[in-house]
């Protein structure tokens, strides 16, 4: 295939990838929420319908490609009741859409929701996924941006495949309680071939080794959101904390999994939570700042499993480091590495987390700049207003295992690491409303280098 011919490709891609992600990126964040309906958007309708629906999985990356979902959907209501149905096929555009179980998947949904703000729903689904083990660093949109464009893949994956039953109280449109309880089988997911714009030719980073098996998981999460705009919030709060008790039987641990060692354990049970907490004030009307905490880990019961650790570095937590950097013989409080040779992809192993971030924000005003805002872009509908602001943050976090305290990475489950310890960083950005650039410079290691970055979301 020519150049040119790789290129004409490569757009018709974007164009399928790329616009899809920035409409999803209006959506507001959550933890853990993954519905067929609302991935779909079909809350929204209020009458009955039926249609075949052909949509992007909203996300790109080294593992599928670009996901397709192609299907049926039937939505109807009924007073204060709606409900939805979907059944959707996935082909994913890895080999150059090859038609393999690998490139195979599915999702299909049947949901009830009673009340349109206030009320509650009831959920079953059924699946075969690939979803990545982290997803509280960087959104979608962001994520398969980088993998597209630059080749560079800031998360790890793995396959579900199985069930879930889903309850949910809402207190409010953006505000709710819910309770899922699933039975999955885990598997690892290797990179395939993905095509990407600069940089096609260099290797992906390996996508690591997860513990496979079979795993039930109950899960409790809420979502509490005071902010006065999803995507723009000047005030207001995000409080997003989850609760997940899982048990299972691993039939092939991660090389890195401390389930292999010094004996393979088949069966195990644990407890394990994740607090994301956001503030944001306006200190003027052109002036803000904003705080982010992030704690996260291990609470009791047996080791993690790979699929539910924790790392920090890279753009979405602390970007004057690095995303996955191996640094020989050091103590690596990012990924929790002992310092020796890492395995392929030097995936997350920490047993716990802790994040703070801070930003000061400061619009800006000048004649030079004004004319960006005289008629709104356009994507797909969607307008966007070019609001030039100035971003100063610092940001510092950490990872560490839970046991016998040893050095720095090691820690009794009753004891916090020292600050001194941690990971921090300073930057300067300008954010445009479509896009921000940043700049960040490590602050606790002089000798890394500074970074530049682009974000198509906020940092927070």
């Amino acid at each position: 295939m020519t150049h040119t011919a790789r290129t004409i490709r490569a757009f018709h891609v974007w164009l399928a990838c790329v616009a899809p992600a920035l409409v999803h990126a209006q959506k507001p964040d959550t933890v853990g929420r993954d519905t067929t309906a609302e991935q779909l958007g079909l809350w929204a309708r209020s009458s009955r319908s039926s249609t075949l629906i052909l949509s992007s999985g909203k996300t790109y990356n080294r593992v599928e490609g670009l996901p397709v979902y192609i299907g049926p959907v039937f939505h109807d209501s009924s007073g204060k009741a709606a409900f939805n149905v979907a059944v959707m096929g996935i082909i994913r555009s890895a080999n150059t859409f090859h038609w393999d179980d690998a490139n195979l998947g599915h999702r299909v949904g049947a949901e009830m929701r009673v009340g349109r703000e206030r009320g509650y729903a009831l959920g079953v689904s059924s699946y075969d996924v690939i979803t990545p083990v982290e997803t509280w660093q960087l959104p979608d949109p962001d994520a398969g941006l980088a993998a597209f464009f630059l080749r560079r893949d800031f998360r790890d994956y793995f396959n579900r495949h199985g069930a879930k039953a889903t309850g949910t109280f809402h207190m409010s449109s953006r505000s709710s309680l819910s309770v899922d309880w699933s039975d999955e089988r885990w598997a690892s997911s290797d990179a395939r071939k993905v095509l990407s714009i600069f940089r096609n030719g260099t290797p992906w980073r390996a996508n690591p080794l997860v513990d496979d098996g079979r795993f039930h998981t109950l899960v409790a999460r809420t979502n509490v959101d005071t902010r006065n705009d999803d995507l723009t919030p000047s005030t207001g709060w995000l409080i997003l904390a989850e609760y997940e008790r899982g048990s299972g039987r691993v039939i092939a641990p991660g090389p890195t999994s401390p389930l292999a060692r010094p004996a393979p354990v088949s069966q195990l049970t644990y407890g394990r939570a994740f607090l994301d907490v956001r503030r944001y004030n306006r200190l003027s009307p052109t002036t803000w700042i904003n705080g982010r905490l992030v704690l996260g880990g291990w609470l009791h019961g047996d080791e993690l499993p790979l699929e539910r650790r924790f790392s920090v570095g890279g753009i979405g937590t602390i970007p004057g480091f690095d995303f996955r950097k191996y640094e020989p013989g050091t103590v690596d409080v990012s990924q929790c590495s002992d310092g020796g040779q890492p395995p392929p992809g030097n995936p997350a192993q920490c047993e716990r987390v802790a994040l703070a971030q801070l930003e000061y924000r400061q619009e800006l005003h000048s004649s030079l700049l004004d004319f960006l805002n005289s008629r709104p872009i356009r994507l797909r509908g969607i307008g966007f207003t070019v609001e030039p602001t100035v971003v100063a943050f610092v940001d510092a976090g950490r990872g560490w295992l839970v046991g016998q305290p040893s050095g720095t990475l090691e820690y009794s489950s009753h004891s916090f690491p020292r600050f001194g310890t941690f990971r921090t960083d300073v930057g300067l950005g300008l954010d445009l409303g479509i896009f921000g650039i940043y700049g960040a410079k490590a602050v606790s290691s002089a000798k890394e280098p500074a970074n530049i970055f682009v974000r198509l979301r906020r940092r927070f």
